[in-house]
């Protein structure tokens, strides 16, 4: 038979309630980790439209706008043909692009592709969105100095994810502005949309979930430590009581004298009876 010392049985629940509880903290912590940063999938996306164009007898053709495979699922590039109203004649061709779901990051590439649509010009462009608080800032310069008015075309179209509140483009709806780029001349492309940031948005959800998986955690760490609690008695402590009380030893001599003295009186009874049948 195996005994198993009392300091064994005391120390099971107690390392069952620190490795759980490790694993808790290892969890907590990265979970933590990833749901109070800022996120980077989740955040301020663009979308609109974008028309390079020129005349049929520019001798530098028409432009094209190059798009980056990074960017690719998520621009869709087709011709561009502009005609005069009976539709017999030719006015403009070049490319249209769509683009949508755009980072911030992604959403400034988009001047280094429309400067680099006309070849051998040295028109510059720049283009940004950029939040603080609940406003998303729209931010551009364009320098078309090089590009021929009457025969060029620039038209630069973006949606945000909420309304516009201030812009110096053409409100074409609630979230939408437009800007056909004066060409010949430098200009400036400046909208303002107001909304919550979808990242904090994300982030909240996430606490809310980190608050869940907390309690039920704490409860199973509750849980584990009670049924893994040390039963054993306390030295010092009464012992427990059962159905039948434990005779002391006073007890048990006095119980034995009785029985000593009832079997004396059994004894001469039985003497005495003998000697009246004699």
């Amino acid at each position: 038979m195996v005994t198993v010392p009392v300091a064994s049985r005391r120390a099971f629940p107690r390392s069952v309630v620190s490795l759980t509880s490790l694993v808790v903290l290892l969890a907590m912590s990265s979970l933590l980790s990833g749901c109070m940063t800022r996120s980077t999938t989740v955040g301020d996306r663009f979308a609109g439209e974008i028309i390079v164009a020129t005349s049929p007898d520019n001798p530098r053709g028409a432009p094209h706008l190059d798009i980056p495979q990074s960017m690719s699922s998520h621009v869709t590039v087709t011709d561009y043909k502009e005609t005069d109203k009976t539709g017999d004649q030719t006015l403009r061709i070049g490319t249209r692009a769509y683009y949508s779901d755009l980072t911030a990051g992604q959403f400034g590439q988009l001047a280094d592709i429309i400067a680099g649509a006309f070849d051998n010009s040295s028109m510059s462009m720049d283009i940004s969105g950029k939040r603080s608080g609940d406003v998303v800032r729209m931010r551009g310069t364009a320098d078309l100095s090089d590009l021929v008015a009457q025969r060029d075309q620039i038209r630069f179209t973006v949606s945000f994810s909420g309304p516009v509140v201030a812009t110096n483009g053409e409100q074409t709806g609630q979230q939408t502005v437009s800007w056909n780029l004066p060409i010949g001349k430098s200009s400036t492309l400046n909208a303002d949309a107001e909304y919550p940031d979808p990242a904090t948005a994300a982030v909240s959800s996430w606490a809310w979930l980190l608050a869940v998986i907390c309690i039920v955690v704490v409860a199973l760490v509750l849980l584990v430590a009670y049924r893994n609690r040390d039963r054993a008695p306390r030295p010092g402590a009464p012992a427990a009581k059962t159905g039948k009380s434990a005779e002391t030893p006073k007890t048990a001599a006095q119980k034995a004298a009785a029985q000593e003295t009832a079997a004396q009186e059994t004894e001469k009874a039985a003497k005495a009876t003998k000697a009246a049948k004699s």
